[in-house]
C-alpha cells in the first residue's frame, strides 16, 4: 500500500508538470497602462460557481472599446496559473480575464475532463466578457494551452464567430482519440486520471475511466473506446469555424499527436497558421531559440486580429515546421525551422522500408526464406495485473521477473544523402496472432556513427479481439514527427513489447503506451504476398537501392553506367545470379586517386537485377570509378562528372 501511495503521489507531481502554464516564462511584457484587478464568481446554468479574475485597463479606451483576451489555463491548473500574463497584456490597453474551470482550484462542480460541458461554460464567459462596458464585442479572443487551447477551440467550431482570434497549444480537434490512439491508452491519460480531488474533482463517469483502464478487459476498453471521445472530439466540426486560429504543437507531446491537426487542415476554411516544433509543454525538447520564435508568432497574431496593428501576418507563410537534429545538447536535440506554404511540404516522398528476418530494413521486399520472424511478449506471471505493473513502475527486479521486455531490431544500410523525416510515418504489419490482443510498439531512431541512440518518435497499435491463428494486415499512423537524418547515419526500427527508454527525463521507467499482459508470441510475415514494412515521409531520401526485375538472371554483372558523362545524378544496374545471392554486395565509388567517395550498396542481397542511382552534387567534376564486389567476384567501370 505504502508503494501504490508513493507512486500515486507521483503520478500528481508528473501531471502537475505537464500543464503547458504560460507562467512558466514571460510571453507579453509590462506596458504603460494601470489596471483594476477584480475577483469575482460566474454561476453556471447547472448552479456551478467559476472563480474569476478580471483586468480593465485605466483611462480612456479606443474607439470601439478595449480589445479583450480569455486566458485558459490546462488541466488541473487554476486561473493562478495565467493570472500574471493577463496582468501583463492588460497593461498594453487589453481587457483580460481568467478564471478556474470548473472542478478545479476554487471553482465548484465537477470536471468532465475537456468536453462540452467545459465548453458551455466558456462560452458563458465570453457572453460576461461582451456584456462589460468600454470591451470591444468584435475584438474578443482566448488563448490557452492543452486544455487552455482545446476549450476556446471548440466552442468557436460549435459557435461559428464567437471569437476573434484564438492562440491554442498543445491541443487537438481529436485530442480523446489521441489519448487511446489505435487503441493504446497513453499512460498520460491514466496520469491525468490520477489526480487527487482536490486538484480536479471528476464526474462519476471520468472516475470510472481510471478503474477501465486498470481493469483491462474486453468489456472495459469498449466503454473506454465509446465513452473518451464523446463530447470531447470534434474533427468532424473543424470546418465550422470562422475564426482567425493560431496553432502551435510540439512533435514530442506525450498527450496529444500532430497527426489530428494534420488532418484537420484540409478541411479548415479559417484564416489560420501553425507552428509544429518544440517548446516546453507536453515532455518536449526545451529549446530558448524556438520557444522565442512560437512566442513571437503568437504576439504578431493576436496584434493584428485585436490590437489592429497591420504587421502582415495574413501574407506569412502559413505553416512553420521545426526539425530535430543531432548532435544532442544537455536539452535534448538540436533544432533547425523550416517554412512551407503547403502541408505536406513539398519535395516529400512516401518511402516504404521493409523488413527483413535477417533485422535489416530496406526499400526492397523481402524474398529469402524464411520470411518470417517470432514476436514473444513474454509475460512471465500471467496472473499479473496492470495495476500491479504500474504500481511497480514497469520496472525493478520483482517486475521484471514477471514481465520481460523483448525487442527486434532492424536497421537500414548507411544513407546516401541527408533525409528530412516530415509528417507521419505509417505502418503495415503481415502477421498471425497467438492471442485475441496483440500489440506492436515500434521505435524510430538514427544511428549516428560516434553518438548514443537515441529515440525519435513512435508507432503504437493494440489489436484488440482479434481471431488467434488467422493471419491479419494491420495498418496504422504513429506519431507525427519532424527529424534530419545525416548522411550516413542508419535508420533503427525496434519492434518491442514495452515501449520505455532509458533516462527519460518525462516518462522516466513508465511506458509511452499501457502494454499488453497476455503472453504469446505473433509471427510476422515478411514477403510480397504479405509485406510488412514502416513508411516515412521523407524529403531528400534517395532510394538505395531498387530491384527492377523479378527474373533471375544467369549471370553477374555491372553494367554501364547512364547517363555517362552524367551531372550530377547517374544511374548503375548490376546482376546478381542464383549463385551468388544472398551473400554480401558492396558497390562503391572512388576517386581518380583511388579514395572511397562513397558506398552505395553494402548489405546480404537475393539474386535478382538491381538499379542504383548515384548522387554526384557534393563532389567536384573529374573522372570517377565504381566497383562491384561479391565473394570472388570483382568489376570495375569508369564514368565521368561534368557540371
Amino acid at each position: 500500500m505504502r508503494k501504490f501511495i508513493h507512486l500515486f503521489l507521483f503520478l500528481i507531481f508528473c501531471a502537475a508538470l505537464i500543464n503547458p502554464v504560460f507562467g512558466q516564462h514571460k510571453r507579453f511584457k509590462k506596458g504603460p497602462y494601470k489596471n483594476i484587478l477584480t475577483d469575482f464568481t460566474l454561476t453556471m446554468s447547472d448552479g456551478t460557481i467559476l472563480d474569476c479574475s478580471k483586468f480593465m485597463p485605466s483611462g480612456s479606451p479606443p474607439s470601439g472599446g478595449w480589445p479583450a483576451m480569455i486566458f485558459c489555463h490546462g488541466f488541473g491548473g487554476t486561473k493562478e496559473d495565467v493570472i500574471s500574463e493577463a496582468e501583463d497584456l492588460a497593461s498594453n490597453g487589453y481587457f483580460t480575464m481568467c478564471y478556474s474551470m470548473r472542478g478545479q482550484g476554487e471553482s465548484t462542480g465537477k470536471t468532465n475532463l475537456i468536453s462540452t460541458t467545459e465548453m458551455y461554460d466558456f462560452v458563458a464567459v465570453v457572453n460576461y466578457v461582451k456584456s462589460q462596458a468600454n470591451v470591444n464585442t468584435q475584438k474578443v479572443g482566448a488563448i490557452g494551452g492543452s486544455q487552455g487551447g482545446t476549450i476556446p477551440l471548440m466552442a468557436a467550431c460549435y459557435n461559428p464567430g464567437i471569437l476573434r482570434c484564438i492562440i491554442s497549444d498543445v491541443s487537438s480537434p481529436e485530442f480523446a482519440t489521441s489519448w487511446i490512439e489505435n487503441k493504446s491508452v497513453k499512460m498520460t491519460l491514466l496520469w491525468s486520471l490520477s489526480y487527487d480531488a482536490s486538484i480536479a474533482d471528476y464526474t462519476n463517469q471520468v472516475k470510472a475511466y481510471r478503474n477501465w483502464i486498470l481493469g483491462d478487459t474486453p468489456a472495459y476498453w469498449d466503454s473506454l473506446a465509446y465513452y473518451m471521445p464523446l463530447n470531447r472530439d470534434f474533427l468532424n466540426k473543424i470546418g465550422q469555424s470562422t475564426t482567425a486560429t493560431f496553432v502551435s504543437t510540439v512533435w514530442q507531446d506525450k498527450f496529444f499527436n500532430s497527426y489530428g491537426w494534420m488532418k484537420s487542415f484540409q478541411s479548415m476554411t479559417n484564416p489560420y497558421r501553425v507552428y509544429m516544433g518544440t517548446f516546453d509543454a507536453h515532455g518536449a525538447d526545451a529549446d530558448q531559440d524556438e520557444s522565442d520564435n512560437r512566442d513571437a508568432m503568437t504576439a504578431d497574431w493576436m496584434d493584428y486580429y485585436l490590437g489592429g496593428v497591420a504587421n502582415g501576418v495574413t501574407d506569412s507563410v502559413r505553416y512553420v515546421y521545426a526539425s530535430s537534429s543531432y548532435p544532442r545538447t544537455t536539452d535534448g536535440w538540436t533544432w533547425k525551422r523550416f517554412y512551407s506554404p503547403t502541408w505536406p511540404p513539398a519535395g516529400t516522398q512516401n518511402i516504404n522500408f521493409y523488413f527483413h528476418p535477417n533485422g535489416i530494413i530496406n526499400n526492397l521486399v523481402n524474398s529469402t526464406s524464411p520470411d518470417t520472424i517470432g514476436f514473444l511478449n513474454d509475460v512471465r506471471d500471467t496472473t499479473m495485473t496492470m495495476t500491479t505493473a504500474v504500481n511497480y513502475e514497469f520496472t525493478g527486479s520483482t517486475f521484471n521477473s514477471k514481465f520481460v521486455k523483448t525487442q527486434l531490431i532492424f536497421e537500414t544500410a548507411p544513407l546516401i544523402t541527408q533525409s528530412r523525416l516530415v509528417g507521419t510515418p505509417m505502418v503495415n504489419i503481415h502477421y498471425k496472432p497467438a492471442r485475441d490482443v496483440a500489440q506492436f510498439n515500434l521505435q524510430i531512431y538514427e544511428i549516428k556513427s560516434g553518438t548514443t541512440p537515441y529515440l525519435i518518435n513512435r508507432c503504437n497499435f493494440t489489436d484488440r479481439k482479434v481471431t488467434p491463428g488467422v493471419i491479419k494486415q494491420l495498418t496504422f499512423y504513429g506519431t507525427s514527427h519532424s527529424h534530419i537524418f545525416q548522411a550516413g547515419s542508419k535508420i533503427r526500427v525496434v519492434l518491442t513489447n514495452l515501449d520505455n527508454i532509458t533516462n527519460d527525463p518525462f516518462l522516466r521507467t513508465n511506458p509511452y503506451v499501457l502494454p499488453s499482459l497476455k503472453k504469446g508470441r505473433n509471427i510476422i510475415f515478411m514477403n510480397a504476398a504479405n509485406p510488412t514494412y514502416i513508411q516515412l515521409p521523407l524529403i531528400g531520401y534517395t532510394v538505395g537501392i531498387t530491384k527492377i526485375s523479378s527474373e533471375v538472371p544467369d549471370r553477374i554483372s555491372l553494367g554501364q553506367n547512364y547517363p555517362n558523362p552524367f551531372n550530377p545524378e547517374t544511374n548503375i544496374k548490376f546482376s546478381i545470379p542464383a549463385h551468388y545471392g544472398g551473400n554480401n554486395v558492396r558497390l562503391a565509388v572512388y576517386d581518380i586517386q583511388g579514395k572511397e567517395v562513397q558506398v552505395l550498396v553494402n548489405q546480404n542481397l537475393p539474386a535478382g537485377e538491381y538499379a542504383v542511382k548515384f548522387d554526384g552534387k557534393n563532389i567536384s567534376s573529374g573522372v570517377y570509378f565504381y566497383s562491384l564486389s561479391v565473394n570472388d567476384y570483382k568489376d570495375t567501370k569508369r564514368f565521368v562528372l561534368v557540371k
